[in-house]
């Protein structure tokens, strides 16, 4: 075996995995390590409270009319059942098509797919 071949390959192999820790799920991961919590949902949105960083708008719930700052209308790619007011850990990812009821509903005006990855 020629010892250039070789050395190419495992070039490509540490290339390979270095591209891939950018990525979630198959999605580039454009925000890491952070934290929120739901706090309303609806079959038109899922409003999550960025707590660990200023990210997203201030919001006014239409239910309760408590006005929330740093929330994004979530696409959670893999919610697994969370529930409203329990802290998680997220990135947000890049947007995946979503498709929602036609529901009328105030929706905050900044958007994001996110993917939790811990508790």
């Amino acid at each position: 075996m020629k010892p250039i071949p070789v050395f190419l390959c495992i070039i490509l192999l540490i290339l390979t995995a270095a591209c891939r820790k950018n990525e979630e799920g198959g999605r580039r991961i454009l925000q890491k390590g952070l934290r929120g919590k739901i706090v309303y949902t609806s079959c038109a949105t899922t409003v999550v409270q960025v707590l660990n960083k200023d990210i997203g708008t201030d919001w006014t719930s239409c239910t309760d009319k408590k006005t929330y700052e740093h929330v994004v209308d979530a696409n959670i790619v893999n919610r697994n059942g969370l529930v409203a007011e329990v802290e998680f850990s997220f990135n947000i990812v890049e947007n995946e098509p979503v498709f929602r009821c036609d529901m009328l509903d105030c929706i905050p005006a900044t958007s994001a797919t996110i993917v939790i990855t811990g508790d």
